[in-house]
């Protein structure tokens, strides 16, 4: 048996599978052991990091005091200098070397292109683009609140209607946006697998870019769950609303008003899934909020399903989406156990896997070469 028929076989093998991810958690606590002998008994106490916009501390008006004053242009160019600040070293690397899994499994998914290819160059450019849809997300965040009176509130009606038209409909043509860029190249490669993993990279890119902040101002404990919703959820949407615009370019008449449909459902989607997390009167059916971000993925997978051509692969997609859930797993307890000590990351990350093993049967049922039945 060579090496290719090996893999197909043993990567589609559940025991292996199983096997395979309790040899690297069980790697994680070793090191997680190690590291919190290391560095726990150097560390001082820290303020945990604040997830607002920092502000520069001189003179210059604040973001806030430019809206209002409708100095757009001002806040406009002032904005990257305030968003795109890196100061927390670990955040960073969490949210890198998360992103790194999921591209991976991006790139497998488009069936592992070459790696001078244009597609998957084309991957390489979404990523920054993505961290790019960061600045107009933010700057028309300002300009709803002046112009529409956009703002949060923990009130159902107005916040139901600031989590989809303000949140969800500013990230998501903010993404498609900087999607625009590369439709020239993905028109040319006449591939809609690759329109829609490349503009999912885009959404990978936002995400990146949102969980440095999370992950500073939680101290990396909300690193489970960014990586099984929030990193799916903004891959799945930009994927979804790229192959729409793929689309629409390829054959506007035939599919203009249907991409208008789709990018509306995105966008109530992304809406309520947010407001089913927050706010209140809605907290006691949050499940609904699942529901919506089941019915994305779902769909994407049902595309990907599609447009794969049926030769088989010689690691499945299961055994990427594996394999990176419990690396993921291991670095953020290294990480927890250096920072918080061991017992904290324990305490922490068994909470996230259980609430989240739901998650991980949904990623599992839907792959391609599925091994899950029920």
């Amino acid at each position: 048996m060579n090496w290719h028929s090996y893999l197909q076989s043993r990567t589609r093998s559940p025991e292996f599978l199983w096997r395979m991810v309790i040899w690297i958690l069980a790697a994680g606590i070793g090191l997680g052991y190690v590291a919190e002998r290391i560095w726990q008994p150097h560390q001082s106490v820290r303020a945990p990091a604040s997830i607002e916009i920092p502000e520069e501390l001189s003179d210059e008006p604040s973001s806030d005091e430019l809206a209002k004053s409708g100095r757009w242009g001002q806040l406009w160019w002032g904005l990257p200098k305030r968003l795109y600040r890196y100061d927390h070293f670990g955040a960073v690397g969490l949210a890198a070397f998360t992103g790194s899994c999921w591209l991976i499994f991006l790139w497998h998914a488009m069936q592992t292109p070459k790696l001078g290819s244009r597609a998957f160059w084309a991957m390489l450019l979404a990523l920054p683009l993505g961290v790019l849809s960061i600045w107009p997300t933010v700057f028309f965040d300002y300009w709803l609140e002046q112009r529409w009176n956009l703002t949060a509130s923990p009130n159902l009606i107005p916040g139901l209607r600031y989590f989809v038209l303000s949140v969800g409909a500013r990230e998501e043509l903010a993404k498609l946006a900087c999607v625009l860029p590369l439709m020239p190249i993905l028109l040319s490669m006449r591939s809609e697998l690759t329109a829609m993993i490349v503009s999912s990279c885009v959404g990978l890119g936002f995400a990146m870019e949102e969980n440095v902040n999370y992950f500073a101002s939680t101290s990396g404990t909300s690193t489970v769950g960014r990586f099984l919703m929030a990193n799916p959820f903004h891959i799945t949407l930009t994927g979804l609303g790229g192959l729409m615009l793929y689309r629409v370019f390829r054959n506007p008449q035939g599919w203009a008003p249907h991409a208008l449909g789709i990018l509306g459902m995105l966008i109530i989607a992304h809406g309520l899934y947010d407001a089913f997390i927050v706010l209140p009167a809605l907290a006691e059916y949050s499940l609904f909020g699942t529901i919506a971000f089941a019915l994305v993925v779902y769909q994407f997978f049902r595309e990907l399903r599609d447009l794969r051509t049926k030769k088989g692969d010689t690691v499945s997609l299961s055994a990427n989406f594996l394999c990176g859930l419990s690396l993921m797993l291991a670095v953020t307890f290294v990480y927890l156990s250096a920072t918080a000590g061991l017992s904290t990351a324990f305490d922490s990350l068994v909470n996230d896997v259980l609430g989240l093993a739901v998650m991980v049967y949904l990623f599992l049922r839907e792959m391609p070469e599925t091994m899950v039945t029920v």
